[in-house]
């Protein structure tokens, strides 16, 4: 039985704030979140990854903090340590100011859960 993934991305050039959500009455595990910029941004400032829950905002977390700017990174791959369990509703959002106005994109990695 095949397994079935789901790979929303977006892209742009401006600030990111951009999120993937899960369909309404399906469940799905993320496997992993990635950003690639054309250039290494140079401004030191934060890159975050939230879960943005269905059950509202009292359970928004901050999944991961990176600073692409400090590391002189154009890519970005993270993957959750543990197994990250997503109903319908939940969305996992990619923020960052992006100052030095890089290009960028955004791939969201999904595992259908039966």
């Amino acid at each position: 039985m095949g397994a079935s993934i789901y790979k929303p991305t977006d892209h742009g050039n401006g600030p990111v704030h951009q999120y993937a959500t899960v369909p309404a009455g399906e469940h799905y595990r993320l496997v992993s979140v990635t950003v690639t910029f054309t250039v290494a941004p140079t401004t030191s400032e934060n890159l975050t990854i939230t879960l943005d829950a269905n059950a509202g905002a009292r359970w928004d977390s901050i999944l991961y903090t990176v600073d692409p700017g400090g590391a002189a990174a154009d890519s970005i791959v993270w993957m959750p340590d543990e197994e990250l369990f997503l109903e319908g509703g939940d969305a996992v959002q990619v923020d960052y100011t992006n100052t030095d106005v890089r290009d960028w994109g955004i791939q969201w990695t999904f595992k259908k859960v039966p």
